[in-house]
């Protein structure tokens, strides 16, 4: 399912492994410590996970990695109908993500007594669609195909970001929410196949409600009324990276705060994206744009894009995480 060979079907897991040993005789099968302290092993990837799992009340259970890994690629890539093998090419890159995520995020709640949630504050889990997806099967064929395939860079698992739709140009994490530059997380346009594969979106809203939702966040604050918004400065990809907001106060937000802000009230497919235009029409604003998501790291729509063309989904993963490589985490 690679693309390793177009003459016969063969062991695709076999075909991973190869390319797992290559790249561990290429990084000289070193074994350095993760930025955060974490060195992956085997012993690490058969450490089970303790997961608080939202659709079971917030119930903690403790989870094997390759079990969690499935539930959550089909968790974040679930199609209502597609080509059965391109979907199980997706499948396997994205189960190579959620491992990468995984090994790369233990323990980001310790704190509150587990090692990830089952949110998109970390990343999707839910068991239940491996009783109920008619991907099931396909996301167990892919964990199996990708077993101990991590996305690895510079001694530790890369922050293998990644989001639904970008519109046809990546950001960087430092564009969308500041902090630490990835040299892997970059800006660039998602071409090729992709060209017809991004989609564009359209959102009104009333001002009254817009108004109550930045009111309801103190970051966005601007009093009893609202009388503009516009972008007053876009990054590399195109994105609105700072939105001025004007009202009975006048203040400046992240684009990407601001789109959070008016999920809450309007759900996540309202503003979709901060590849956006706005416009007051009346009494209401109205924002156009295209993608789904904060643009950083890997596009599923761009890459489900490659990979129809013919892309292997190594290719892929090293397309939107350029400079890092595919091993196993020993």
């Amino acid at each position: 399912m690679l693309g390793w060979g177009t003459d016969e079907r063969v062991d695709m897991t076999s075909r991973w492994r190869v390319c797992l040993v290559l790249a561990a005789l290429a990084a000289g099968c070193s074994s350095v410590p993760a930025r955060n302290g974490l060195t992956p092993s085997v012993r690490d990837q058969a450490k089970p996970l303790r997961v608080q799992v939202a659709q079971e009340r917030n119930a903690v259970r403790t989870v094997r990695l390759e079990d969690y890994v499935r539930a959550a690629a089909i968790s974040e890539f679930a199609p209502p109908s597609g080509d059965p093998e391109l979907i199980e090419r997706m499948l396997e890159v994205q189960s190579v993500i959620a491992r990468t995520y995984a090994l790369a995020n233990r323990g980001r709640h310790r704190r509150q007594g587990f090692d990830l949630c089952s949110t998109t504050h970390c990343q999707l889990y839910e068991p239940s669609r491996l009783r109920t997806s008619r991907w099931a099967e396909a996301a167990a064929i892919a964990v199996r195909q990708t077993a101990g395939a991590v996305v690895w860079h510079e001694g530790g698992p890369a922050v293998a970001l990644f989001h639904a739709d970008c519109g046809g140009h990546t950001s960087t994490s430092v564009s969308a929410w500041g902090g630490t530059e990835r040299s892997y997380l970059k800006a660039v346009r998602d071409d090729g196949h992709n060209d017809s594969a991004h989609a564009q979106w359209t959102y009104a809203a009333t001002t009254a409600a817009i108004l109550d939702a930045i009111n309801a966040d103190p970051r966005s604050r601007v009093g009893a009324r609202l009388d503009a918004i516009s972008v007053l400065k876009r990054d590399a990809s195109g994105r609105a990276a700072t939105v001025r907001l004007k009202g009975a106060r006048e203040l400046l937000i992240r684009g990407e705060d601001l789109r959070a802000i008016l999920a809450r009230d309007f759900g996540p497919r309202a503003v979709r994206s901060t590849l956006f235009d706005v416009k007051r029409e009346g009494g209401s604003f109205v924002f156009t744009g295209r993608g789904f998501g904060h643009g950083v790291g890997l596009c599923q729509a761009g890459a489900l894009a490659r990979l129809r063309g013919g892309a292997r989904p190594a290719e892929v993963l090293e397309r939107y995480y350029p400079g890092t490589t595919l091993r196993a985490a020993n």
